[in-house]
């Protein structure tokens, strides 16, 4: 397919069967092959009709419940040999502007804001022929520009060749497997490099009908499940954490389902084993790719003796695994995740050229990720380069600690990052959503008997949800804004009984603090393990028995403590130094 662009593809596909499903946007009514054809050549003559030249660039501006017309216009653009600048509902306010000065586009389809102007798909068909349209475009010409989210930093624009996004290895068609058709189901947003995936699906598999939620709602996801009989499911991690805390698996009938596929994010070990049994008869699969890899991706069925893995190189992908120094590591070692696909042209950052040169090396992308290979290829993901939390001069990886709050049976979903700390430098923090009864004392000791103390969260709140990227990844960068500097100081509650003030006073003193609670935690006032060190070691001292670091971290708080070291004569508490 080396000179064939995507309209080729609808073309081919409409001409042998015009009547097939391409898509259909939850209920809303279908988009049949033959619709997409010949509407896609009347609004690609209302593009030229408005001036649109080869090259320049077309921003989509066409929210998720319009599937329909987005995959209209987004082949127009290409019918006009112009550029898709996919950007959805994902994007607004001084975002939206910053980045349509940076695609700088020719016309925009869809919404605006502020008053800016824009086309609606069906201005653009108005009184146009549907029949055959097709300005010159080549292969090597660009396609389109995929906006990320921008997780760490403002959004850049990935720019994809036709060449580059017809690159790809096909699963075999539906009618190979007995069916006339396989339905799939997604809830990607329009814009990110899965969704655009999804809508490419139908055009280069025969017999695919992709369904389309406009926003995630896992009553509506069964029922269109049980409706369509869909066979497959590709979803996001936080899609399916919700889905199996619904319950609503267990109010339809979701025999049909196949396979799903867990992509755009880590995915817990433990999330797998209540997919599992959510949805007995389905495999499971995890993903690895990025926009900026293109169609370089890793796939593999889930296995509980790899917990870890997202599978093995797909087709043409290689993997390689790359320490600072910039050498390929060997198996079992973790370095920076390093992808791409062999005979396919990068891509690039639309008018970034430095941020170009830092990503995209000699055919490669370097991921941001940190992983390993284990001896038979399969690739695991340790964690992102800029989430990794290093407190005291130890690497902690923040995917580890998720994984195990995520264990828990009232936690819905985790998300563990470095906060600030004045001697350690970071300490381990964690925003958990529960469904349950569970609190951060509980959540911590929980925690603290699966892993090293110093992994275990020092600051844990709990929250309704975790902010999200429109990818449904999430931000850590606003939870560090939110949670990781000074901690809430809580009431002051003076210290009461024999033992209490003895703790308090030596807290104040190991601790630098000047006024220490009854309520008062170690780890919120700053504590660590050296300071757990020496607080066991002077109330060792001053109680007249051993008192063991571990109960710093098993009883954490003043009045806890006192509780649990209490001897049976106490001797009055000493002067603060």
């Amino acid at each position: 397919m080396s000179g064939v662009i995507l309209p080729d593809l609808l073309r081919e596909r409409a001409a042998s069967e015009p009547h097939g499903v391409a898509l259909r946007a939850a209920d809303a009514a279908a988009l049949t092959l033959g619709q997409w054809e010949q509407r896609s050549n009347r609004a690609a003559r209302g593009l030229v009709q408005r001036c649109v030249q080869p090259g320049d660039r077309v921003a989509l501006l066409l929210g998720n419940d319009q599937w329909d017309d987005h995959a209209v216009a987004y082949l127009a653009v290409h019918k006009a040999a112009a550029v898709a600048v996919p950007l959805g509902a994902r994007f607004a306010g001084r975002e939206l502007a910053r980045i349509l000065d940076h695609a700088s586009p020719a016309a925009v389809v869809g919404r605006t804001d502020e008053g800016g102007e824009a086309v609606r798909p069906d201005e653009l068909e108005e009184g146009q022929s549907p029949a055959p349209f097709q300005v010159a475009a080549g292969p090597d010409d660009l396609a389109e520009i995929l906006y990320t989210s921008g997780t760490t930093g403002s959004a850049k624009g990935v720019a994809c060749s036709h060449r580059n996004i017809m690159a790809h290895d096909l699963p075999a068609a539906a009618a190979e497997h007995g069916e006339a058709t396989v339905s799939f189901l997604h809830c990607f947003p329009i814009g990110t490099q899965a969704g655009q995936e999804t809508l490419r699906v139908p055009l280069r598999i025969q017999g695919r009908t992709a369904i389309a939620l406009p926003a995630f709602d896992a009553e509506l996801l069964c029922q269109l499940v049980s409706r369509h009989r869909v066979a497959r499911l590709q979803l996001v991690p936080a899609m399916a954490q919700v889905l199996v805390a619904s319950g609503a698996t267990g109010r339809h009938d979701l025999s049909s389902v196949r396979r799903v596929i867990l992509s755009s994010a880590h995915a817990p070990p433990s999330l797998f084993e209540r997919l599992a049994a959510a949805l007995p008869s389905a495999s499971l699969w995890n993903a690895y790719a990025l926009t900026e890899g293109g169609s370089a991706r890793t796939l593999g069925r889930w296995d509980q003796a790899r917990p870890s893995s997202v599978g093995l190189p797909v087709g043409d992908t290689e993997v390689g695994i790359v320490g600072d120094g910039g050498a390929t590591l060997p198996p079992g070692e973790v370095g920076e995740v390093w992808l791409r696909r062999r005979g396919t042209p990068t891509r690039s950052y639309y008018r970034d050229p430095e941020a170009t040169a830092a990503v995209f090396v000699d055919g490669w992308v370097r991921t941001g990720d940190l992983g390993h290979l284990d001896d038979e290829g399969h690739l695991h993901l340790d964690d992102r380069v800029k989430d990794l939390i290093i407190s005291g001069g130890a690497n902690i990886s923040s995917v580890e600690v998720e994984d195990v709050l995520c264990e828990h049976p009232s936690v819905v979903e985790a998300a563990a990052f470095g906060a600030e700390h004045p001697v350690l430098g970071e300490e381990v923090a964690a925003a958990v959503v529960v469904d349950g009864l569970a609190d951060p004392r509980e959540l911590r000791d929980f925690v603290r008997a699966r892993l090293a103390s110093h992994k275990v969260p020092r600051r844990l709140v709990l929250v309704d949800t975790l902010p999200r990227n429109a990818s449904g990844k999430v931000v850590k960068g606003e939870l560090r804004q939110r949670y990781g500097r000074a901690s809430d100081a809580a009431p002051y509650v003076a210290p009461a009984g024999p033992v209490e003030p003895v703790v308090a006073a030596v807290f104040g003193e190991v601790l630098g603090r000047p006024e220490v609670g009854a309520d008062d935690d170690f780890f919120e006032l700053g504590g660590h393990s050296l300071a757990a060190a020496q607080i066991a070691a002077r109330l060792s001292a001053a109680l007249g028995h051993p008192v063991e670091v571990a109960a710093v971290f098993e009883a954490p708080t003043v009045a806890g403590l006192a509780r649990a070291v209490a001897p049976a004569t106490v001797p009055p508490p000493q002067a603060r130094g």
